[in-house]
């Protein structure tokens, strides 16, 4: 089984490569991939404190230094790679590395428990296969795949290989828990649920257990005191629970916390509300591994925290990457579940069926999920060398305002802001350098109307004047030379 996976993980890296190859090429990336573009470009070429501008926090104002938005401190030895090729599409190559070298970790880490806990007598046919199967079909590896770059994927390989190696009492596992925490704050929950679970699994491990929830828990301290996390945008996506406005920092966090137990009736309508939601994700391991002490945590920490978020898009489709870490681990504590079950009487024909029902569960899940992958794939083959075509033309120092669907491969700049009209009186956008190019089209994942759209496109080119870079199959680019003291300029709300 470890040969096989080995071969087929190595496929699957090879079909995720195709994947985001086409992504890439059509320009099927938004505003996520933009932001990490941004920063990566500029670490590498020296900037090594840059300042992200495609989020509008605290609008009109837009973004914050890097190291305060999740604090994911390994985006500064990544940038090293940006010598490999100079391309954005290497942060692509990253994430699907990590997507299937977590599921190879997790096949090994099951063989292992496998290795460790099966009786003497008796083959375990059923159980290893399985786990080779769900892991393989899982839909949510590939959608984590199609939206974007995100440093979720990277936690998740390092938490994996983390908890196999404390599970194995190995000391290389603080070395994996200290990749996890460069992941930023979001992987520091991963942390805290990975420290929960060896404090269920019994006493050789519990030790170890609390100390990385007590590591986790003060690295999460630590980022709020330094006053980064600003992308997790606490106040708005948790201070409901508080039940008055909250700021930011350990205070907010207390205050959230203190509002969930004081008032848990809140939370536990807004999980119970988003619960088909949640089973959609632990569906593709067939429930099961969720009951075992290495899953549980995960899902419930993970899960929780998702789910509990003002938006529901947390606990979306489109949000598989958030979510990925519970169903990965999940998968695995099906393995500690069967090693369990056999043990009990009339426990091997049990473990039989109960793996054949959850193979079934996830080829019924995959079949219905993965070919929606396709939902990412909104550009078509001429507006995409439209896209091309202007991102050449484009002068390297100018800043460029694009349609937020299609901005991710205009991140690499120092200055890219979104075309969104997501506000009230039209939108805002800072005007940095007086080379301006905006670049306005209705394919991509779009917050815009297309009335929006036009009614931008009309005020650049016959308010302000701008130059027609291209305008064709769907794309229209403008450059508009900002007059001296022009600091903004007001896209009207169509």
């Amino acid at each position: 089984m470890w040969r096989a996976g080995q071969a087929i993980f190595a496929l699957q890296f090879a079909g995720l490569l195709v994947l985001s190859w086409h992504l890439w090429h059509r320009f099927d990336l938004t505003s996520d991939f933009a932001t990490f573009y941004q920063a990566w470009s500029q670490i590498a070429s020296g900037n090594l404190n840059p300042h992200l501008t495609i989020f509008p926090y605290n609008y009109p104002n837009y973004g914050y230094p890097f190291w305060q938005s999740h604090f994911e401190l390994l985006m500064w030895p990544l940038a090293l790679l940006w010598w490999v090729g100079q391309s954005g599409f290497t942060l692509l190559v990253v994430q699907d590395l990590a997507l299937s070298a977590a599921c190879l970790v997790a096949l090994r880490w099951g063989l292992e428990l496998i290795e460790e806990y099966w009786p003497a007598r008796g083959a375990p046919v059923a159980v290893a296969p399985a786990l080779l199967v769900i892991l393989v079909v899982n839909p949510w590896t590939y959608w984590t795949a199609a939206f974007d770059f995100h440093f979720q994927p990277i936690a998740v390989l390092a938490v994996l290989l983390a908890g196999r190696d404390f599970w194995a009492g190995r000391r290389r596992g603080w070395w994996w828990l200290a990749a996890v925490l460069a992941c930023g704050d979001v992987a520091a929950t991963y942390a805290v649920a990975l420290g929960l679970s060896l404090l269920l699994s019994g006493r050789a491990r519990a030790r170890t257990g609390l100390v990385v929830v007590v590591v986790a828990l003060a690295w999460l301290a630590l980022i709020a005191l330094l006053g980064s996390g600003k992308g997790s945008t606490v106040p708005y996506s948790y201070g409901y629970l508080a039940r008055h406005p909250v700021g930011t920092g350990i205070g907010a966090t207390l205050a959230i916390v203190w509002g969930v137990v004081t008032h848990p009736s809140l939370p536990a309508h807004t999980v119970w509300s988003r619960r088909h939601e949640l089973a959609r994700f632990l569906a593709a391991t067939g429930y099961l591994g969720t009951l075992s002490t290495v899953g549980i945590a995960m899902a419930v920490v993970v899960f929780g925290a998702n789910a509990l978020n003002a938006s529901a898009n947390f606990v979306g489709t489109d949000a598989a990457f958030q979510n990925l870490a519970p169903v990965m681990f999940s998968a695995v504590g099906l393995v500690a579940v069967c090693t369990w079950l056999v043990r009990r009487p009339a426990g091997r024909p049990i473990v039989v069926v109960a793996c054949v029902l959850v193979v079934a569960q996830a080829l019924y899940l995959s079949v219905v999920w993965t070919p929606r992958v396709r939902t990412f794939f909104q550009v078509p083959p001429a507006a995409a060398s439209a896209l091309a075509e202007v991102k050449r033309r484009i002068p390297a120092t100018a800043q460029v305002v694009v349609s937020q669907g299609v901005i991710g491969r205009f991140g690499g700049r120092r200055f890219a802001y979104p075309f969104l009209d997501s506000f009230p009186d039209g939108q805002t956008v800072p005007v940095r350098v007086r080379d301006v190019v905006f670049v306005f089209t209705d394919w991509g994942i779009e917050s815009a109307t297309s009335t929006q759209t036009a009614a931008a496109v009309s005020y650049v080119r016959n308010v302000l004047r701008g130059e027609v870079v291209l305008d064709a199959d769907g794309v229209t680019a403008l450059r508009w030379s900002a007059p001296p003291g022009r600091s903004s300029v007001t896209l009207p709300k169509g």
